[in-house]
């Protein structure tokens, strides 16, 4: 699979966040967050909804990581949580 080799983007975190489901979880932990900031995530946002709280921890994990929070990363871990679907969809040109 090949992702272009950028920084990700508010767009992306969102299209991530409507697809990742139940899987937000897994996907936090891939990406480095620990249980108890997945647990204080899904605390703080849980009533704006599952949508919400796997997009805060989408952008909490872009926050920490900076300019290393590339395409990439995010297509490989979302691979190793069986999510190949989702990351197939990381090689398609941003939606105007």
């Amino acid at each position: 699979m090949i992702v272009p080799d950028r920084v990700v983007d508010t767009p992306v975190l969102q299209r991530i966040s409507q697809d990742i489901g139940n899987d937000w979880t897994s996907l936090g932990r891939q990406l480095g967050c620990t249980d108890a900031d997945l647990d204080a995530m899904n605390f703080d946002y849980r009533h704006c909804g599952q949508r919400e709280v796997a997009y805060q921890m989408l952008r909490c994990w872009h926050e920490r990581t900076g300019s290393d929070a590339k395409l990439a990363v995010l297509a490989r871990a979302l691979v190793r949580i069986g999510r190949p679907d989702i990351a197939l969809k990381l090689q398609q040109p941003p939606r105007q």
